[in-house]
């Protein structure tokens, strides 16, 4: 059995971006544009073959154990020949896999015979006989090249899959993205820290090398496993954006841990997200995307001690500046949406507001195609790719300092409290202006964040009553921003005297309705705990 960690990275032309036709010929002429443009960018890279060779690869549901335990089951044909190729995949961290090759075996006429398996594992075979005949999931044709790629002393291989195509949705207007996957080596017995950094290294490097209107951006899995996960849900279009799923402390006791914990659980939300904000017109998964950053914010805050220099020069800086674009298209969604279409609906006339929305719709698009623009730069690749090295690190000395770590319930506790005074000594929300309790709306969304991180270990009237109440809070806070957002926005766009007369009288009425129920629900939140330890 050979061991090897695996990187994958989605190589998006700005062709495929704007749907042009992916034809046989446009694939062609893409696999060898981007194979020579690797080599020719990477001259340390050297050829295992001559020339790319086709390969279909079909992947098969398997038994939800099978599943659960990282099995993969896959038939690749590679000319004339099939053969079946049995793999164990775990997620070391996210966006790195621990990719064991099982065994290979030729495929005959017999199919998925039991003598094909004689020298897997046991269980494997137990569970396989158990799940009967396999039923093809997912199924994926492109053309494969191959290099070998020595760094830092290290040997490595990057395989390129280029012109991938379903051939059993031919019509589909979204084919698949061209994949480079980075394998190095991993020997058992042996320390993964320079394997990680080597395959960081080399995908870096992938981004700097392509040409400007092709760029890698990292993935959490490979491409066979989201098509077998695209043709679960359906076709491009019924895919719902990714929320923030609870965070699990479960058997957690450092400070250290936890936010390991709470990196992949937010970083599911980021990249469950990002690849859709380039294609789709709904808006909820940049608000989504929004608020993965927000949450990662947050917890870098509950735990500033661990910023290290790596985080505070690669990573916060590019964090803020795709924060910024982030919330700027997420503020005017709201605006055209919601504050618009209701002051449209107070008024005597709304058809008085048609043209305002039109001119705010094409702020709005603008603000969307600036997001895209970002998520398809090298900027964004490099921070994400440094964002998932600087996490498998932290991962890597928490498993090494596991016993001089800080114990989680006193920094739970701590944090906690902190936030819940800032908010408890918030003057009176009716008597303070509009900045201060933008501050207090801040301090609201920090608490609540903060608890939901470490909901596991709160006390039950913590995770109930009292987020509740927090997430109202935040909630009537925010309608109260909006106003004042939307009246900023109106200022800056030609309106009519009487519309913003009518938007000033209706955003102050919004604001004072607001802060008084924010009043109302501050004397009603219960000071939250921190239970156990």
């Amino acid at each position: 059995m050979v061991r090897v960690l695996e990187i994958a990275l989605e190589i998006v032309l700005s062709a495929s971006r704007d749907r042009i036709a992916d034809d046989r010929h446009s694939r062609d002429r893409t696999t060898t544009a981007l194979a020579k443009t690797l080599a020719d960018a990477l001259p340390q890279l050297i050829a295992v073959s001559c020339e790319k060779e086709r390969v279909t690869t079909i992947t098969f549901d398997q038994d939800a154990r099978l599943t659960r335990a990282g099995w993969r089951v896959a038939v690749e044909t590679r000319g004339d020949r099939q053969q079946v190729v049995v793999s164990n995949r775990q997620r070391c961290t996210p966006g790195i896999t621990t990719l064991t090759s099982i065994f290979e075996a030729p495929l005959d006429a017999s199919g998925f015979a039991t003598s094909l398996f004689d020298t897997a594992p046991e269980p494997f075979r137990e569970v396989l006989a158990a799940a009967g005949v396999p039923v093809p999931a997912a199924e994926l044709h492109g053309e494969r090249s191959c290099w070998r790629w020595t760094r830092d002393g290290i040997d490595a291989e990057l395989i390129l899959d280029a012109g991938l195509h379903d051939p059993n949705h031919a019509g589909d207007e979204s084919p698949w993205p061209n994949e480079l996957r980075v394998r190095v080596p991993w020997p058992e017995g042996s320390d993964d820290a320079p394997i990680v950094d080597t395959l960081f290294a080399c995908a870096h490097d992938l981004v700097d090398a392509l040409p400007s209107s092709v760029c890698a951006f990292v993935r959490m899995t490979d491409a066979l496993e989201r098509a077998a996960g695209r043709h679960e849900r359906g076709l491009a279009g019924d895919d719902e954006a990714v929320r923030a799923e609870p965070v699990d402390l479960g058997g957690v006791t450092t400070a250290d841990a936890a936010l390991v914990v709470i990196g992949r659980n937010i970083s599911a939300q980021w990249f469950g997200n990002d690849a859709f904000v380039h294609d789709s017109a709904r808006t909820e998964f940049i608000h989504q995307m929004r608020v993965a950053q927000r949450r990662l914010s947050t917890a870098m805050r509950i735990f500033s001690h661990w910023q290290d220099a790596m985080w505070a020069e690669r990573i916060k800086p590019d964090l803020k500046w795709l924060g910024g674009l982030l919330g700027d298209a997420r503020d005017l969604d709201v605006f055209v949406e919601s504050t618009l279409a209701a002051l449209a609906a107070a008024d005597t006339d709304a058809a008085r507001w048609d043209a305002v929305r039109e001119e705010a719709e094409t702020a709005r698009r603008a603000a969307r195609e600036r997001v895209r623009e970002a998520l398809a730069s090298p900027r964004y690749a490099h921070v994400a790719l440094a964002w998932l090295q600087w996490l498998a690190a932290l991962a890597r000395r928490t498993r090494a300092d596991a016993g001089n770590a800080r114990p989680l319930h006193a920094h739970a506790a701590r944090r906690v409290r902190r936030y819940y005074s800032r908010l408890a000594r918030t003057q009176k929300l009716t008597a303070i202006d509009e900045s201060s309790r933008h501050l207090a709306r801040i301090n609201a969304k920090y608490l609540r964040y903060t608890l939901e991180f470490f909901e596991s270990i709160t006390s039950r009237r913590t995770r109930t009553e009292t987020v509740r109440t927090l997430t109202r809070l935040q909630t009537v806070l925010g309608d109260g921003n909006d106003a004042a957002v939307a009246l900023r926005f109106l200022q800056m766009m030609e309106v009519e005297p009487y519309q913003i007369g009518f938007a000033r009288g209706w955003c102050e009425a919004v604001k004072r309705y607001t802060a008084r129920e924010g009043e109302r629900l501050l004397r009603e939140l219960h000071k939250p705990k921190v239970s156990g330890g």
